[in-house]
């Protein structure tokens, strides 16, 4: 098997992999979700993390020492795997947003940093930083958000 097919058939699981281990945003018992400003996310109980954005986003990867802008903004991103980063996925489903919305993380906190509330849960960590910068971590991947721009 050629190295790029390989690796075309990883780049598909990958992609299908959060449609099938996240599923639908419902209220279970080991998810925690929360949202910062219009940006709503959850926690799941296996450390995956996942956000949808109200608005579309620039999407910026930090390769080396350069940051590489992606050619298409983005409405979720996600860490659900610890040998992919932290990657958009293109569900039309907002999977990550409980109805009615989510609760504020000023609601669901687990603790407090000098800049804002942090939220703790199954080995991942989400938090407001400076200047209203939003950040979540887990599974050795992370991405940040600040205005209108996400670094992965």
């Amino acid at each position: 098997m050629k190295r790029s097919t390989k690796f075309a058939g990883a780049l598909a699981a990958a992609a299908a992999a959060p449609v099938v281990a996240i599923g639908t945003a419902e209220a279970a018992t080991d998810t925690v979700f929360f949202s910062v400003g219009s940006t709503h996310c959850a926690i799941f109980g296996n450390g995956a993390v996942g956000c949808n954005f109200a608005s579309p986003v620039q999407l910026s990867y930090y390769v080396g020492n350069v940051y590489v802008p992606m050619p298409m903004a983005v409405s979720e991103m996600v860490i659900d795997q610890p040998w992919l980063p932290a990657h958009p996925t293109f569900d039309p489903v907002r999977r990550y947003t409980l109805a009615g919305g989510n609760p504020s993380i000023y609601h669901v906190q687990t603790g407090s940093s000098q800049w804002g509330p942090i939220i703790e849960h199954a080995g991942a960590s989400c938090q407001i930083g400076y200047r209203g910068s939003f950040s979540c971590g887990t599974m050795g991947q992370g991405f940040a958000s600040y205005g209108g721009i996400i670094v992965a």
